[in-house]
Protein backbone atom coordinates (compact mmCIF):
# COMPACT_ATOMS: atom_id res chain seq x y z
CA UNK A 1 0.00 0.00 0.00
CA UNK A 2 1.30 3.48 -0.91
CA UNK A 3 0.92 5.76 2.10
CA UNK A 4 0.97 9.27 0.60
CA UNK A 5 1.80 11.46 -2.44
CA UNK A 6 0.01 8.94 -4.62
CA UNK A 7 -2.37 11.10 -6.69
CA UNK A 8 -0.24 11.12 -9.85
CA UNK A 9 1.39 7.69 -9.48
CA UNK A 10 2.64 5.83 -11.38
CA UNK A 11 3.02 8.36 -14.23
CA UNK A 12 4.57 11.05 -11.99
CA UNK A 13 6.69 10.32 -8.90
CA UNK A 14 6.85 13.57 -6.89
CA UNK A 15 9.13 12.27 -4.11
CA UNK A 16 10.18 9.04 -2.43
CA UNK A 17 7.46 6.39 -2.23
CA UNK A 18 6.38 5.01 1.17
CA UNK A 19 5.09 1.42 1.12
CA UNK A 20 3.46 -0.50 3.94
CA UNK A 21 3.94 -4.24 3.41
CA UNK A 22 3.41 -7.35 5.58
CA UNK A 23 6.41 -8.74 7.53
CA UNK A 24 6.70 -11.91 5.44
CA UNK A 25 7.27 -9.78 2.32
CA UNK A 26 9.62 -7.38 4.10
CA UNK A 27 11.97 -10.25 4.93
CA UNK A 28 12.37 -11.01 1.22
CA UNK A 29 12.87 -7.46 -0.01
CA UNK A 30 16.54 -7.78 -1.05
CA UNK A 31 15.76 -10.52 -3.53
CA UNK A 32 12.64 -8.78 -4.81
CA UNK A 33 14.35 -5.41 -5.35
CA UNK A 34 17.33 -7.08 -7.01
CA UNK A 35 15.06 -8.92 -9.47
CA UNK A 36 12.92 -5.82 -10.03
CA UNK A 37 15.94 -3.63 -10.80
CA UNK A 38 17.41 -6.23 -13.14
CA UNK A 39 14.12 -6.58 -15.02
CA UNK A 40 13.85 -2.78 -15.46
CA UNK A 41 17.50 -2.21 -16.38
CA UNK A 42 18.01 -0.17 -13.19
CA UNK A 43 20.83 -0.10 -10.63
CA UNK A 44 20.49 -0.33 -6.88
CA UNK A 45 22.56 2.64 -5.73
CA UNK A 46 21.74 2.55 -2.00
CA UNK A 47 20.27 0.22 0.56
CA UNK A 48 19.49 1.90 3.89
CA UNK A 49 18.29 -0.28 6.75
CA UNK A 50 17.14 2.58 8.95
CA UNK A 51 14.91 1.01 11.58
CA UNK A 52 13.15 -2.09 12.85
CA UNK A 53 11.34 -3.44 9.80
CA UNK A 54 12.18 -0.21 7.90
CA UNK A 55 14.38 -0.19 4.82
CA UNK A 56 14.89 2.09 1.83
CA UNK A 57 16.39 1.42 -1.59
CA UNK A 58 17.51 4.08 -4.06
CA UNK A 59 17.44 3.01 -7.70
CA UNK A 60 18.99 4.74 -10.69
CA UNK A 61 17.39 4.19 -14.05
CA UNK A 62 18.10 5.45 -17.54
CA UNK A 63 21.40 6.23 -19.25
CA UNK A 64 23.72 9.20 -18.72
CA UNK A 65 21.97 12.51 -19.17
CA UNK A 66 18.53 10.91 -18.87
CA UNK A 67 19.23 9.23 -15.52
CA UNK A 68 16.56 9.44 -12.84
CA UNK A 69 16.64 8.34 -9.20
CA UNK A 70 13.78 6.95 -7.15
CA UNK A 71 13.70 6.07 -3.46
CA UNK A 72 11.48 3.22 -2.33
CA UNK A 73 10.76 3.17 1.43
CA UNK A 74 9.33 -0.01 2.93
CA UNK A 75 8.00 -0.68 6.43
CA UNK A 76 5.62 -3.09 8.13
CA UNK A 77 4.37 -0.68 10.80
CA UNK A 78 4.69 3.06 11.08
CA UNK A 79 7.49 4.24 13.36
CA UNK A 80 10.08 7.00 13.46
CA UNK A 81 13.42 7.53 15.18
CA UNK A 82 12.83 7.33 18.92
CA UNK A 83 9.23 6.17 18.34
CA UNK A 84 9.36 2.42 17.61
CA UNK A 85 5.65 1.60 17.64
CA UNK A 86 3.04 4.07 16.41
CA UNK A 87 0.61 2.44 13.95
CA UNK A 88 0.72 -1.37 13.42
CA UNK A 89 0.56 -2.80 9.92
CA UNK A 90 -2.93 -4.22 10.47
CA UNK A 91 -4.27 -0.75 11.27
CA UNK A 92 -2.42 0.84 8.35
CA UNK A 93 -4.00 -1.47 5.75
CA UNK A 94 -7.45 -1.87 7.31
CA UNK A 95 -10.16 -0.83 4.83
CA UNK A 96 -7.57 0.29 2.29
CA UNK A 97 -8.82 1.55 -1.08
CA UNK A 98 -7.65 0.55 -4.54
CA UNK A 99 -6.28 3.34 -6.76
CA UNK A 100 -5.27 2.30 -10.27
CA UNK A 101 -2.79 -0.59 -9.83
CA UNK A 102 -2.06 -0.11 -6.10
CA UNK A 103 -3.73 0.54 -2.74
CA UNK A 104 -3.94 3.66 -0.55
CA UNK A 105 -4.95 4.08 3.12
CA UNK A 106 -8.23 5.35 4.43
CA UNK A 107 -8.12 9.11 5.22
CA UNK A 108 -7.96 8.61 9.02
CA UNK A 109 -4.74 6.63 8.68
CA UNK A 110 -3.11 8.97 6.16
CA UNK A 111 -3.96 11.99 8.30
CA UNK A 112 -2.27 10.50 11.39
CA UNK A 113 0.65 9.28 9.27
CA UNK A 114 1.16 12.76 7.81
CA UNK A 115 0.94 14.54 11.17
CA UNK A 116 3.35 12.15 12.90
CA UNK A 117 5.90 12.45 10.09
CA UNK A 118 5.77 16.22 10.37
CA UNK A 119 6.34 15.98 14.11
CA UNK A 120 9.38 13.80 13.51
CA UNK A 121 10.83 15.92 10.70
CA UNK A 122 9.81 19.23 12.29
CA UNK A 123 8.91 20.72 8.92
CA UNK A 124 5.25 21.76 9.17
CA UNK A 125 4.20 23.89 6.19
CA UNK A 126 1.06 25.35 4.67
CA UNK A 127 1.06 22.46 2.18
CA UNK A 128 1.02 19.86 4.96
CA UNK A 129 -1.75 21.68 6.79
CA UNK A 130 -3.79 21.87 3.59
CA UNK A 131 -3.41 18.11 3.11
CA UNK A 132 -4.58 17.40 6.65
CA UNK A 133 -7.56 19.69 6.11
CA UNK A 134 -8.41 17.90 2.88
CA UNK A 135 -8.18 14.47 4.53
CA UNK A 136 -10.29 15.57 7.50
CA UNK A 137 -13.15 16.50 5.13
CA UNK A 138 -13.27 12.88 3.93
CA UNK A 139 -13.68 11.46 7.44
CA UNK A 140 -17.28 10.76 8.45
CA UNK A 141 -16.71 9.25 11.92
CA UNK A 142 -16.42 12.03 14.51
CA UNK A 143 -14.73 9.69 17.00
CA UNK A 144 -12.05 8.44 14.61
CA UNK A 145 -9.02 9.64 16.61
CA UNK A 146 -7.71 6.81 18.88
CA UNK A 147 -7.78 7.64 22.60
CA UNK A 148 -4.01 7.18 22.94
CA UNK A 149 -3.54 10.05 20.46
CA UNK A 150 -6.21 12.37 21.86
CA UNK A 151 -3.43 14.81 22.87
CA UNK A 152 -2.89 15.49 19.14
CA UNK A 153 -6.38 16.97 18.72
CA UNK A 154 -5.41 20.67 19.32
CA UNK A 155 -2.55 20.37 16.81
CA UNK A 156 -4.73 18.68 14.20
CA UNK A 157 -7.46 21.30 14.64
CA UNK A 158 -4.89 24.07 14.17
CA UNK A 159 -3.57 22.34 11.05
CA UNK A 160 -7.07 22.06 9.63
CA UNK A 161 -7.49 25.81 10.12
CA UNK A 162 -4.16 26.37 8.35
CA UNK A 163 -2.44 27.85 11.42
CA UNK A 164 1.11 26.79 10.58
CA UNK A 165 2.76 28.91 13.28
CA UNK A 166 0.47 27.50 15.97
CA UNK A 167 1.19 23.94 14.85
CA UNK A 168 4.94 24.62 14.84
CA UNK A 169 4.76 26.14 18.36
CA UNK A 170 3.21 22.94 19.68
CA UNK A 171 5.87 20.71 18.17
CA UNK A 172 8.19 20.34 21.22
CA UNK A 173 5.42 19.14 23.53
CA UNK A 174 3.80 17.03 20.82
CA UNK A 175 7.10 15.35 19.98
CA UNK A 176 7.66 14.47 23.65
CA UNK A 177 4.14 13.01 23.90
CA UNK A 178 4.61 11.05 20.69
CA UNK A 179 7.81 9.46 22.01
CA UNK A 180 6.25 8.53 25.36
CA UNK A 181 3.18 7.10 23.61
CA UNK A 182 5.36 4.98 21.34
CA UNK A 183 7.28 3.52 24.27
CA UNK A 184 4.08 2.73 26.15
CA UNK A 185 2.80 0.82 23.10
CA UNK A 186 5.54 -1.81 23.63
CA UNK A 187 5.63 -4.54 26.26
CA UNK A 188 8.95 -5.15 28.05
CA UNK A 189 9.92 -8.18 25.88
CA UNK A 190 9.16 -6.10 22.79
CA UNK A 191 11.36 -3.27 24.04
CA UNK A 192 14.25 -5.69 24.61
CA UNK A 193 13.78 -7.15 21.13
CA UNK A 194 13.70 -3.66 19.65
CA UNK A 195 16.97 -2.71 21.37
CA UNK A 196 18.62 -5.88 20.05
CA UNK A 197 17.49 -5.22 16.47
CA UNK A 198 18.72 -1.63 16.63
CA UNK A 199 22.10 -2.78 17.96
CA UNK A 200 22.44 -5.22 15.08
CA UNK A 201 21.34 -2.56 12.63
CA UNK A 202 24.03 -0.15 13.83
CA UNK A 203 26.65 -2.87 13.35
CA UNK A 204 25.46 -3.45 9.78
CA UNK A 205 25.47 0.29 9.03
CA UNK A 206 29.08 0.46 10.24
CA UNK A 207 29.96 -2.58 8.16
CA UNK A 208 28.37 -1.43 4.90
CA UNK A 209 29.30 2.04 3.66
CA UNK A 210 26.45 4.09 2.24
CA UNK A 211 28.70 7.06 1.48
CA UNK A 212 31.80 7.79 -0.54
CA UNK A 213 35.07 9.69 -0.29
CA UNK A 214 36.69 10.80 -3.54
CA UNK A 215 39.58 12.97 -4.71
CA UNK A 216 38.78 15.68 -7.24
CA UNK A 217 41.98 16.53 -9.12
CA UNK A 218 40.24 19.37 -10.95
CA UNK A 219 38.87 22.86 -10.26
CA UNK A 220 35.71 22.99 -8.18
CA UNK A 221 33.89 24.78 -10.99
CA UNK A 222 34.28 21.64 -13.12
CA UNK A 223 31.29 20.29 -11.17
CA UNK A 224 28.00 21.99 -11.93
CA UNK A 225 25.44 22.87 -9.29
CA UNK A 226 22.90 20.58 -10.97
CA UNK A 227 25.20 17.57 -10.50
CA UNK A 228 25.54 18.24 -6.78
CA UNK A 229 21.79 18.75 -6.42
CA UNK A 230 21.15 15.48 -8.23
CA UNK A 231 23.51 13.61 -5.92
CA UNK A 232 21.55 14.87 -2.91
CA UNK A 233 19.02 12.21 -3.90
CA UNK A 234 21.67 9.57 -3.18
CA UNK A 235 23.70 11.02 -0.29
CA UNK A 236 22.48 12.52 2.96
CA UNK A 237 25.29 15.05 3.41
CA UNK A 238 27.96 16.67 1.21
CA UNK A 239 31.36 17.86 2.45
CA UNK A 240 34.23 19.54 0.58
CA UNK A 241 37.74 19.22 2.06
CA UNK A 242 40.55 21.51 0.93
CA UNK A 243 43.20 21.42 3.67
CA UNK A 244 44.64 19.43 6.52
CA UNK A 245 42.83 17.00 8.79
CA UNK A 246 43.73 15.37 12.11
CA UNK A 247 43.56 11.67 12.95
CA UNK A 248 40.35 12.42 14.84
CA UNK A 249 38.99 14.01 11.68
CA UNK A 250 39.87 10.83 9.78
CA UNK A 251 37.74 8.84 12.22
CA UNK A 252 34.85 11.26 11.65
CA UNK A 253 35.27 10.95 7.89
CA UNK A 254 35.22 7.15 8.15
CA UNK A 255 31.96 7.41 10.10
CA UNK A 256 30.47 9.89 7.62
CA UNK A 257 31.24 7.47 4.78
CA UNK A 258 29.11 4.93 6.58
CA UNK A 259 26.30 7.39 7.11
CA UNK A 260 25.42 8.35 3.55
CA UNK A 261 27.94 11.17 3.23
CA UNK A 262 29.63 12.33 0.02
CA UNK A 263 33.11 13.67 0.83
CA UNK A 264 35.03 15.46 -1.93
CA UNK A 265 38.73 16.18 -1.37
CA UNK A 266 39.85 19.13 -3.51
CA UNK A 267 43.31 18.16 -4.80
CA UNK A 268 43.76 20.10 -8.01
CA UNK A 269 46.82 22.23 -8.86
CA UNK A 270 45.51 25.08 -6.70
CA UNK A 271 45.09 22.87 -3.62
CA UNK A 272 48.53 21.63 -2.45
CA UNK A 273 47.22 20.97 1.07
CA UNK A 274 44.35 18.99 -0.43
CA UNK A 275 46.88 16.91 -2.36
CA UNK A 276 48.77 16.11 0.86
CA UNK A 277 45.48 15.25 2.57
CA UNK A 278 44.50 12.95 -0.30
CA UNK A 279 47.76 11.02 0.04
CA UNK A 280 47.21 10.52 3.76
CA UNK A 281 43.61 9.43 3.26
CA UNK A 282 44.78 6.96 0.66
CA UNK A 283 47.31 5.46 3.07
CA UNK A 284 44.54 4.99 5.61
CA UNK A 285 42.41 3.22 2.99
CA UNK A 286 39.64 5.81 3.04
CA UNK A 287 39.64 6.84 -0.63
CA UNK A 288 37.13 5.31 -3.02
CA UNK A 289 38.27 6.88 -6.29
CA UNK A 290 39.93 9.84 -7.99
CA UNK A 291 38.23 11.97 -10.63
CA UNK A 292 39.79 14.46 -13.03
CA UNK A 293 38.36 16.61 -15.80
CA UNK A 294 40.99 15.99 -18.50
CA UNK A 295 43.05 13.08 -19.82
CA UNK A 296 46.05 13.56 -17.53
CA UNK A 297 46.35 11.97 -14.13
CA UNK A 298 47.61 14.23 -11.40
CA UNK A 299 51.10 13.26 -10.10
CA UNK A 300 49.75 12.53 -6.62
CA UNK A 301 47.85 9.55 -7.98
CA UNK A 302 50.56 7.57 -9.71
CA UNK A 303 49.66 3.95 -9.17
CA UNK A 304 46.01 4.75 -8.48
CA UNK A 305 43.53 4.46 -11.33
CA UNK A 306 41.52 7.59 -11.95
CA UNK A 307 38.40 8.35 -13.95
CA UNK A 308 38.05 11.25 -16.38
CA UNK A 309 34.75 13.09 -16.69
CA UNK A 310 33.78 15.60 -19.33
CA UNK A 311 30.62 17.04 -17.78
CA UNK A 312 28.12 16.69 -14.94
CA UNK A 313 26.72 13.50 -16.40
CA UNK A 314 30.16 11.87 -16.40
CA UNK A 315 30.80 13.03 -12.83
CA UNK A 316 27.52 11.49 -11.64
CA UNK A 317 28.20 8.29 -13.62
CA UNK A 318 31.53 7.74 -11.87
CA UNK A 319 30.02 8.20 -8.41
CA UNK A 320 26.96 6.06 -9.11
CA UNK A 321 29.16 3.25 -10.43
CA UNK A 322 31.13 3.04 -7.17
CA UNK A 323 28.06 3.41 -4.97
CA UNK A 324 26.16 0.71 -6.86
CA UNK A 325 29.08 -1.67 -6.28
CA UNK A 326 28.95 -0.88 -2.55
CA UNK A 327 25.21 -1.52 -2.44
CA UNK A 328 25.66 -4.85 -4.27
CA UNK A 329 28.30 -5.95 -1.74
CA UNK A 330 26.08 -4.96 1.17
CA UNK A 331 23.12 -6.92 -0.18
CA UNK A 332 25.30 -9.96 -0.91
CA UNK A 333 26.60 -9.99 2.67
CA UNK A 334 23.06 -10.29 4.02
CA UNK A 335 22.53 -10.35 7.77
CA UNK A 336 19.60 -7.90 7.76
CA UNK A 337 15.84 -8.18 8.20
CA UNK A 338 15.40 -8.02 4.40
CA UNK A 339 17.88 -10.74 3.45
CA UNK A 340 15.73 -13.89 3.36
CA UNK A 341 14.89 -13.39 -0.32
CA UNK A 342 18.49 -13.89 -1.47
CA UNK A 343 19.18 -17.11 -3.35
Amino acid sequence: MVMNNYEDLPQIIPSDIDFSIPPELFRRLDGFIFDFAEAKGAEIVQKLWHGNMKCAYILATGPGRAREFVQLDFFTAFSTKGCPSLIPHEDLVADRKRLRNFYVPRPEVELLFTAMRRLFKNDWSARHCARISELSERIRDTGWLPDRYAWMKPTLEAAIRGEVERVAERRPQDWARLRSTAVSNLLLPERVAHIWVQTKRIFVRLRDETGQLLVLAAPRESIGTSALETLELVFHRRLFLEGRASLLSFAKLALLKRRKGLIIVMAGPDHPEGQALAKRLRRFGLLDQMLFSDNKLHPLDRGMAGTAFADDSGFIDAIVRVQAAKAARAIARGGTQTSEGLS
